[in-house]
């Protein structure tokens, strides 16, 4: 994403051929798929692969009780079609919804289950795990479709976040390292396709447990993590699941590379899961390999983790 603007670095992780679509095969008309958001197109596409990788046809699907829950939190392809190129038959509002990101996928596929786009920021798509974590436990679904999403398609989103202050100049993510000074702006589109273990025939990894939590108010203001938040949810999560410290010997974190993000990370691991432990702790973040996928990072660190324990 190259731009003069001095303010936003020349480094950003890119997806290629983000405009390649099958319309047809996707049963989408024409001059929809020209005025859908990037994002909506390739999370069908890669439904489509994680259910047939699973063994499964698609078509078996229809009227099923599949859920689909994605994260995603901007929509930078929507100030082309909702502000600069003037659509009078309305398809881009379609289009570039945020709710579409779901529903297209539950519309193609045919399935019943709940069906919404969350955005909880950089945690969306793990929040939209567990979300559909448990519906499944609830038995509000069968199966459930995850996906996050993330693309880079406007410099002024980019430049946004470079005035806030935590964009590597460089355009390096360093986590974890003393001389981290920002992320750098990554896409990904990212979809896992979740079964009760009994239905599953191909099984990469499971999920065990989920919980999420929140800061709450902090005097250094909304954009401030909390260190004591994340202790208390990493300590109520073990101690939920029965775990205990020197039960890990790996641990994918948020991870971020900026100056204030990852010591207030640290410091919540130090003292929730490192205190008795008696063997070191590995730690890391794939946020140094790809950048930060901002709302689809979850899930990304989950497949790293899936892919790393296969």
């Amino acid at each position: 994403m190259p731009t003069e603007h001095p303010d936003i670095p020349q480094r950003t992780g890119k997806i290629n051929d983000i405009g390649k679509f099958d319309a047809l095969f996707f049963e989408v008309h024409f001059k929809q798929a020209h005025t859908m958001d990037p994002m909506c197109r390739m999370l069908l596409e890669h439904a489509y692969e994680a259910v047939v990788d699973a063994g499964i046809n698609p078509k078996q699907l229809r009227g099923s009780r599949t859920g689909v829950f994605v994260g995603a939190c901007f929509s930078e392809a929507e100030k082309t079609w909702f502000y600069e190129k003037l659509q009078v038959n309305g398809l881009g509002l379609i289009g570039c919804s945020r709710a579409m990101l779901a529903n297209r996928i539950c519309d193609w596929l045919g399935v019943t289950g709940p069906s919404y786009t969350l955005d909880s920021a950089c945690s969306s798509s793990l929040v939209a795990l567990e979300h559909a974590y448990r519906c499944l436990q609830d038995g509000q679904c069968d199966s459930a479709i995850v996906g996050g999403s993330n693309l880079c398609l406007h410099p002024y989103v980019s430049l946004q976040f470079s005035r806030l202050g935590v964009l590597s100049p460089d355009g390096r993510s360093k986590a974890f390292d003393a001389d981290a000074d920002g992320f750098v702006r990554s896409e990904a589109i990212s979809v896992i396709y979740l079964q009760k273990a009994k239905n599953a025939k191909r099984i990469y990894a499971t999920v065990v447990y989920g919980k999420t939590n929140c800061d709450g108010y902090k005097k250094q203001g909304i954009t401030f993590p909390s260190s004591l938040m994340q202790g208390n949810l990493l300590k109520e999560c073990y101690e939920d699941c029965g775990l205990t410290p020197n039960n890990l010997s790996y641990l994918e974190c948020h991870g971020t590379g900026t100056k204030v993000c990852d010591p207030e990370e640290f410091n919540a691991i130090e003292k929730v899961i490192c205190k008795k432990r008696t063997a070191p702790l590995l730690i890391g973040s794939v946020k140094s390999n790809m950048g930060h996928s901002e709302p689809a990072s979850g899930l990304c660190q989950v497949i790293k983790v899936t892919l790393f324990l296969t």
